[in-house]
């Protein structure tokens, strides 16, 4: 409801967060909230993220929540099954007491026991049982015992104020737990010094949110990158293509789990953003699916047959399949597929190719496969084949002229998205319009900041964004582009990194504020070497400590300073890309 009523009407945004006690932290939560990949180069930087096997990452938790108890520190632990929170509990409670008996103890509803010196969690909202005046026990609330009654009730004192309360037996034996542990879900507005939480990479965006956001000082993550060794799973896809950590935060990320009303299900029906997508990978998936249909049999036996023999097994690559339909859609606009093998093939050497077919389909040229019926200057026309056909030709007119109507809609449209306010630039508002209907169709991530998204894999496509690039590079300052090269030069792997733009112009910022950047850039980068994974982003967290004080956040969603409204406002008429002939737009191959 408070989606829609922002949606509506709008609505204000607490942005100060005063939970944590690094600055670079709080920022950083902000970005993990909305999605935005960059946020992982601080946890990445900081060494919040542990990995292992599944027990060695459990034996990981546990030791260094035992580490942060033994310093006085109130430490939480957090896992994904109730189960494991109950084995986590039972252990940190022997492990409290060293073998010795309390002289009394008494059963909690989640089947632990608990005596003097324990903490645990209560789990229901009771109002007759007052703290103050104003407050009561209530759910999520966490407690250390000093005593057990002869009636089994529990004298508890509050973890956070300080305050006392006697828990009747009834109350505790439903609705109490140890409180050394607890769910992600349990473990909402709950605040600690440290959170040790264990994740499985199958949770959503809002749950690593949760648990990356209850400890004051730190809060560490522990993920299973590798298999148990059960042989019942040894063939899953996970374990025979290990992903990195990185790779599973970056999908966790990407798994949005929140609840959408039904109005907002309405709003996003009539989005012409998220249409232009849909409807663009429908008319690409039909053209291929046409150029395939069309081709007989014997004609698709014989491209195995001859690709084969001019490559090894390359139909054995897993790219095989979507090489061998851009080859069908090239055979249908009259090419002869295996000159295009061939002159792919001599480009550059393939020994060190994971993938050889993967290596083919992004060499291979594809821009004659433009023409003045493709829908957009970046998407292959209908050859002459599949436009002749009486089936096809109809339905796949139909689907270009859908892609153009949410194009000119989108042009219309006078919504300001996430990225251009992260520009920081004046932008003409023709650009902007083409980047947005760029956007939208190759379904760029609205949390990815880089205005043309990744680097496209059709020589077409890859053409057109590059001189999308290429137009907004003039728009760049002086400062903009001395720091994008001094940053390439001195850390060459943050050129990959799609949070580069961004740190450029917030750089360029701090020059305009007076500050020394250059003496900040080098004292954040010589205090260890920057991580593999979002490195721009773990220097740009870096540099938040460095300054002598706070900078205006640039996570909300509001133009930073320097950016006026009317250069984030895409110009109200309908779209028409300029349709340059492909010989024209083409680099130097």
């Amino acid at each position: 409801m408070l989606r829609d009523i922002q949606a509506v009407r709008g609505a204000d945004r607490l942005t100060e967060i005063r939970r944590f006690h690094d600055p670079a932290e709080s920022a950083a939560t902000l970005a993990l909230r909305d999605g935005r990949p960059e946020a992982l180069g601080f946890y990445l930087d900081r060494r919040r993220v542990h990995v292992g096997d599944p027990a060695t990452t459990i034996e990981q938790l546990f030791t260094a929540w035992q580490a942060d108890r033994d310093r006085g520190l109130d430490a939480i632990m957090l896992a994904p099954t109730r189960d494991l929170v109950i084995r986590l509990n039972s252990r940190a409670r022997i492990q409290r007491l060293h073998n010795t008996r309390p002289d009394r103890d008494i059963e909690l509803a989640d089947g632990n026991r608990a005596s003097a010196g324990d903490v645990i969690i209560t789990r229901r909202n009771e109002r007759r049982l007052r703290i103050t005046a104003a407050d009561w026990v209530k759910n999520g609330d966490r407690w250390t015992v000093l005593n057990v009654t002869s009636t089994g009730a529990l004298k508890v004192q509050h973890a956070q104020n300080g305050r006392r309360v006697t828990l009747p037996a009834h109350y505790v034996r439903s609705a109490t737990e140890l409180g050394y542990a607890t769910t992600v879900h349990g473990a909402q507005g709950l605040t600690v010094d440290t959170m040790h939480g264990l994740a499985t990479g199958h949770e959503s965006r809002q749950q690593l949110y949760t648990m990356l956001t209850r400890g004051r000082t730190a809060n560490h993550l522990y993920l299973p990158v590798v298999g148990d060794g059960d042989p019942h799973t040894i063939l899953r896809p996970d374990n025979i293509h290990v992903r990195t950590a990185t790779e599973l935060l970056e999908q966790i990320l990407a798994r949005d789990a929140t609840p959408l009303s039904a109005t907002t299900l309405q709003r996003e029906q009539h989005d012409p953003a998220i249409l232009l997508g849909h409807a663009t990978a429908r008319y690409l998936d039909a053209l291929h699916f046409a150029a395939e249909h069309l081709a007989d049999a014997q004609m698709i036996n014989n491209l195995d047959r001859d690709a084969n023999q001019l490559i090894s097994e390359i139909t054995k690559e897993t790219a095989w399949p979507a090489l061998r339909a851009r080859l069908l859609l090239l055979m249908a606009d009259d090419a002869d597929p295996l000159v295009e093998l061939r002159n792919a093939a001599q480009q550059l050497e393939l020994d060190t190719a994971v993938d050889r077919a993967a290596v083919f389909d992004w060499r291979l040229d594809d821009t004659r496969l433009h023409n003045r019926l493709a829908p957009l200057p970046w998407l292959p026309g209908i050859p002459y084949r599949i436009r002749t056909n009486p089936d096809w030709g109809p339905y796949l007119a139909a689907r270009a002229q859908l892609i153009t109507g949410l194009a000119d809609q989108l042009g219309a449209s006078s919504e300001a998205a996430t990225w251009v306010a992260e520009q920081d630039r004046v932008l003409p508002a023709g650009l902007i319009t083409d980047l947005q209907v760029w956007r939208a169709a190759m379904q760029v991530e609205r949390a990815d900041l880089r205005p043309t998204g990744p680097e496209q894999r059709s020589l077409l496509a890859r053409t057109w964004q590059h001189r999308l690039n290429r137009r907004l590079s003039t728009h760049d300052t002086p400062q903009d582009q001395q720091w994008a090269e001094l940053l390439a030069e001195q850390f060459p792997n943050l050129i990959k990194d799609s949070f580069l733009p961004s740190l450029t112009k917030r750089l360029e910022n701090l020059d305009r504020s007076a500050l020394d950047t250059s003496s900040l850039v080098q004292s954040a980068a010589a205090k260890a070497p920057l991580p593999d994974g979002h490195p721009a982003a773990a220097l740009w967290w870096r540099i938040l400590n460095e300054l002598p004080t706070r900078l205006p956040d640039h996570s909300d969603h509001q133009p930073p300073p320097g950016v006026r409204p009317s250069a984030i406002k895409p110009r109200q008429q309908p779209y028409r890309a300029p349709q340059t002939p492909p010989s024209t737009i083409g680099p130097s191959r």
